[in-house]
């Protein structure tokens, strides 16, 4: 039997996606005695896949109420965050952390959430879902607000820097941009190169022009050499293609960041094939 009183619709929703599903057929019963639901349900000793199920379905639960309610309470203390920034790391943090039945488990909601949560299913067949969120979670919420902690500091981070990139992006002394277009084409092998409008590669032209004194650095990678490029030239239009490849993500993010709307997708041309002989080297 479970019980909860604030999140009787949550369990109601997932059991009714069960139940759409045939993952549970005929084991449930739920009645309402004043704010307290009950579900009722009738699992035979050995039918452990029906236990684990109801397993998930708590876990489920309980992982998304603690991570809202870790974000909310770290948040409500941290007075210097902006309302704007405040909101932002709440959906990027939940989102993030934040893992369905069906997409599996994170290692610290496995141990920490789902395999407790298991055993007491198998030992009682009881729960009662406020009580275990409020009682039973300490240890996850705790790693969860380290996380948070974290995770903040790096947000705070890369905010500071793409503040500071931009900045010096608008106090470049070349008011007219270099090229007024520039394509950004990710090879098979997730590797990067820059061409102008007609399609001819400038990386290794631009990287002498403008980083040969970073090249002799360690701490700076092919990612670092291209946005200081991009910077420099400040193009009117990138022109990103094939960006399904990129080894990291995140830097497309952050030229998204830098370059707003002067960032562009391509969707298909005769660049973006695998034997493009129209690329000029």
């Amino acid at each position: 039997m479970f019980y909860t009183t604030k999140y009787k619709h949550k369990l109601l929703e997932k059991i009714k996606e069960l139940e759409d599903q045939d993952e549970i057929i005929n084991t449930c019963e739920i009645t309402q005695d004043g704010e307290i639901c009950r579900l009722n349900y009738s699992i035979k000793p050995f039918e452990i896949d029906t236990i684990e199920t109801f397993a998930q379905v708590i876990c489920d639960i309980v992982q998304t109420e603690g991570i809202i309610q870790v974000t909310k309470d770290f948040l409500m203390q941290r007075k210097d965050l902006l309302p704007t920034d405040k909101k932002e790391i709440k959906r990027k943090f939940v989102t993030n952390n934040y893992l369905a039945v069906q997409e599996g488990f994170s290692a610290l909601t496995y141990y920490l959430v789902y395999m407790p949560l298991l055993e007491a299913l198998k030992e009682n067949q009881e729960i009662n879902i406020d009580g275990w969120l409020r009682f039973r979670t300490y240890r996850y919420k705790v790693i969860l607000a380290d996380i948070l902690e974290q995770f903040v500091e790096d947000y705070l981070l890369k905010k500071d820097i793409i503040k500071f990139i931009k900045m010096v992006k608008e106090m470049s002394p070349l008011n007219n941009p270099l090229e007024d277009v520039i394509h950004l084409i990710y090879k098979k092998n997730g590797e990067m190169s820059l061409h102008n409008e007609y399609m001819e590669e400038v990386t290794e032209l631009y990287t002498k022009a403008y980083c040969e004194e970073l090249l002799g650095e360690s701490s700076f990678n092919k990612e670092d050499l291209i946005m200081n490029i991009l910077i420099t030239i400040c193009p009117r239009r990138i022109i990103v293609h094939q960006r399904q490849r990129a080894k990291y993500p995140q830097f497309i993010k952050t030229l998204e960041g830098i370059f707003g709307i002067n960032m562009r997708y391509c969707k298909g041309c005769e660049n973006c094939t695998d034997n493009a002989s129209t690329i000029k080297s």
